[in-house]
């Protein structure tokens, strides 16, 4: 594929120095992704260089550190003029819809997507921001007080960001379920106090031992099927909230009794806006959030097969995949 170029005024050029792997890049390897089709660049958690400015930009120049929200939206729908870029209709995605991606060397991107990474914080920080982003978007929106308790289903990467975000806010309890001991333990490392197996143990038992039998205000829902979907609606007190931002599977069902009988809100989020990348960065520049135990393999952009087929086939546990460049 040819170097990406600034071809607006309003675009900047940045040089990629780490990109995390997404299981959107694994579908797009294998063919499968719905929008991620070749002949495309994949690649979107990213952080790097600004090498080139076009004429228009004012707050960044050749030399910044910087990290790029990956999202942004045709700026003239009914959803953008109410803030709602992150659900237009007409959104650009890095590495998708013709806009090369971060697995190359240079991306060109418009400035509003690009934030300031702090001089104290790494590269690998950086494209961290993006799948944690998630877990802000969630987390900010959904009215946490410091006497809150939240289950959190699904130790992967957005359910971490989850974890990582709503410590933020000192909520009172949190507990995080996962079939994986390894997830578990990371989460664990990053301040979890509560983690269950629930192919070992008894999460709804669990819940109600902690909550004195009332069960969590809010549950999020980082992992997405029905059995899961069932399981949040039932360790959620009556009047708490579900909140899902897992990608889930069309087709599965939905537990409408138990949802009307308990009188839950439900709560979806997509992806996430620029102020989350913000109050990500300033937290990590401020020490009050670790990402040290998030990457699991790193490789050289010279070995991207190998990185891919790790994250793929996962002979070894596997939280995230970063390529260094």
């Amino acid at each position: 594929m040819p170097e990406p170029q600034i071809e607006k005024a309003d675009q900047v050029k940045i040089r990629v120095r780490c990109c995390g792997i997404c299981g959107s890049e694994v579908h797009a390897y294998h063919g499968k992704h719905p929008f991620r089709i070749p002949p495309i660049v994949s690649g979107h958690e990213a952080a790097g260089d600004v090498v080139e400015v076009g004429a228009a930009v004012t707050d960044f120049k050749v030399g910044d550190r910087v990290v790029v929200e990956p999202h942004y939206g045709c700026g003239e729908c009914w959803y953008c003029r109410h803030g709602l870029y992150n659900v237009c209709t007409n959104k650009k995605v890095l590495g998708a819809n013709g806009w090369s991606g971060a697995l190359g060397e240079y991306i060109v991107t418009p400035e509003k997507t690009v934030v300031h990474l702090a001089d104290n914080l790494s590269y690998e920080e950086g494209a961290l921001i993006e799948p944690v982003a998630n877990g802000m978007y969630a987390v900010r929106n959904s009215d946490i007080q410091n006497d809150s308790t939240i289950a959190i289903i699904g130790a992967g990467p957005i359910g971490i960001g989850d974890l990582l975000c709503a410590k933020l806010y000192d909520p009172k309890l949190i507990v995080m379920a996962d079939i994986a001991d390894f997830n578990l333990e990371k989460a664990r490392l990053m301040g979890c106090v509560h983690t269950v197996n629930s192919r070992r143990e008894n999460l709804y038992e669990k819940i109600m031992e902690l909550t004195d039998g009332l069960g969590v205000d809010m549950t999020f829902l980082a992992f997405g099927d029905e059995r899961t979907l069932t399981q949040a609606a039932k360790i959620t007190r009556r009047g708490g909230r579900l909140i899902q931002h897992a990608l889930m599977l069309d087709g599965i069902g939905f537990p409408y009794q138990i949802h009307q009988q308990h009188e839950l809100d439900f709560k979806a989020y997509n992806m996430y806006q620029r102020r989350d990348f913000e109050l990500i960065c300033q937290a990590l520049a401020e020490g009050r959030m670790d990402l040290s135990h998030f990457v699991t393999q790193r490789y050289p952009i010279e070995q991207f097969r190998e990185a891919i087929e790790m994250a793929d086939k996962r002979p070894e546990p596997v939280l995230k995949v970063m390529m260094e460049f």
